[in-house]
């Protein structure tokens, strides 16, 4: 009885030390990471055919006059390569804005779909940001497929403040864990 003890034993570390080192298990902290950097632009449409942002819920509420608490705009926007609107579609940016206490101060929730430089799938990402500043940060908590395991921020800047086609351009500024296959 004994003897079949220790065998068992002797069997299961053994088997503990082929996982170990074959490299199919590694601890969390052990995982390499890869810095990720890339551009791509919003492009928004504010006026019909092709709307892309609506306000669904604020009193006296507009997409272009002004903001109070709690007023409500969702948006599925077009991404593209370049600030040009000709430019080559590389995704959609979909999400919610709401209006803070402040006018000018906005709480955002977005996803984006995006296919860019050798990667593809979703980035999620929110922040508060103010409308009166060029640009801000929005921390990116999540993604999906490419962008599993996703850290980092996103960093829009407004290149185009046109109150009926705007253009907002994005820096992506991840971190990415390397995953072994």
């Amino acid at each position: 009885m004994e003897r079949t003890h220790r065998t068992w034993k002797l069997i299961a570390f053994l088997s503990a030390l082929c996982l170990l080192s074959s490299g199919c298990w590694r601890p969390a902290s052990a995982m390499e990471m890869k810095a990720v950097h890339f551009t791509y632009y919003v492009h928004d449409t504010l006026v019909p055919p092709g709307v892309t942002t609506v306000v669904v819920a604020g009193a006296n509420a507009s997409l272009t006059g002004p903001s109070a608490l709690g007023d409500i705009s969702v948006f599925d926007s077009v991404l593209r390569k370049t600030a040009s609107n000709a430019s080559a579609q590389v995704g959609h940016s979909s999400g919610q804005l709401v209006s803070l206490n402040d006018p000018a101060e906005k709480l955002i929730i977005l996803v984006q779909d995006i296919t860019i430089s050798g990667y593809s799938g979703t980035i999620s990402a929110s922040g508060r940001f103010n409308f009166s500043t060029l640009s801000w940060e929005l921390g990116v908590s999540s993604g999906t497929a490419s962008f599993r395991g996703a850290m980092g921020y996103l960093r829009p800047t407004i290149v185009a403040l046109d109150p009926v086609f705007p253009v907002v351009k994005y820096e992506a500024n991840l971190i990415l864990p390397k995953f072994w296959n």
